[in-house]
């Protein structure tokens, strides 16, 4: 549905309203509007904000995707795409951040990315992706914001000649031979999966943000999955004091932690070799727990005598 002479009238209210930051006057002007009409509006804001935007915006990649997505989501919440990139924490700049950060990571931008041009770090994003996701009027905004982005991206792509070219929005993950061998290789190759890196950089000396976040993420999922830290280390090839203090880390970060239990709960089980003597044997962490226990609670898993040499984790 397009919006009549009166209804790009009205495009031009709101974007007034929202440069002065009148909050409560843009309520007020599309309160009366169906859902059809909203969606045609938001179309409508969103072209005469590029119409505004400087000629560097005709750029493609990760920054490109994150200003469309800011400069369409801005006066949908009343404020403006500076508010977004600056420290201000109020309801309206949350929720127009939160949103562009959301369609971000749908378009396929890893979290350093998205936390890099937002100026926050990996668990803010995290946090702002899950908090779309729990209130459908964000939910809804980031949908028909999406859809605006990868349109208005896709038409910025040369395309040779008249040839069809296939576009998409997705990073290219970087190269890497990495052959995972077990559930705790399993674990570091999703954890550099969703911060953009390789399984080498996780297991290397790199000591970057993006790098350290990613390795504490793996190691923690390794941990909540039941390995112990000995064996952790060794596939890092650290000592285990350095577990011990990542996974430390990740769990006082929540919405890190809830990545790693996202990554571990999809590892593979690791079967127990025939004849393993008891002491040997990896702990056993029930998978239905490993979200509510914390990790003090598992490292006091001690071993018990039975048919099946195994270990279980102390009340």
């Amino acid at each position: 549905m397009e919006l009549d002479q009166g209804g790009r009238r009205l495009a031009g209210l709101v974007l007034d309203a929202a440069g002065r930051g009148h909050h409560d006057q843009i309520t007020d002007l599309i309160a009366p509007l169906d859902d059809d009409q909203l969606r045609a509006l938001v179309t409508v804001l969103a072209f005469q904000v590029e119409q505004t935007m400087p000629a560097s915006s005709g750029a493609t990649g990760p920054a490109a995707v994150c200003e469309l997505a800011i400069n369409a989501v801005a006066p949908m919440f009343g404020t403006t795409a500076e508010a977004i990139l600056s420290a201000e924490r109020s309801r309206p700049v949350s929720d127009a951040r939160a949103v562009a950060m959301t369609v971000a990571r749908q378009a396929g931008l890893s979290l350093p990315s998205i936390a890099e041009h937002f100026n926050k770090n990996h668990g803010s994003v995290i946090h702002a992706v899950r908090r779309t996701a729990e209130r459908p009027r964000l939910t809804d905004a980031a949908a028909r914001v999406s859809q605006h982005v990868n349109s208005s991206y896709t038409a910025r792509l040369p395309r040779p000649g008249d040839e069809a070219t296939v576009v998409s929005l997705h990073e290219q993950p970087p190269a890497s031979s990495f052959n995972p061998d077990g559930p705790i290789e399993q674990a570091v190759v999703a954890a550099a999966a969703e911060f953009g890196t390789t399984p080498e950089v996780l297991l290397g000396p790199d000591r970057t943000r993006t790098a350290a976040d990613a390795r504490a993420v793996a190691m923690t999922a390794a941990r909540m999955d039941g390995h112990t830290l000995p064996k952790i280390a060794a596939h890092f090839q650290r000592d285990h004091t350095t577990v011990l203090q990542a996974t430390r880390r990740i769990e006082k970060t929540p919405p890190l932690r809830d990545l790693a239990a996202k990554i571990a709960t999809g590892l593979p089980q690791e079967p127990v070799r025939a004849g393993t003597r008891g002491v040997d044997v990896e702990e056993q962490i029930p998978t239905n727990i490993h979200c509510s226990r914390s990790l003090n609670e598992q490292q006091r898993a001690v071993p018990v005598a039975s048919a099946r040499a195994q270990l279980r984790v102390a009340p």
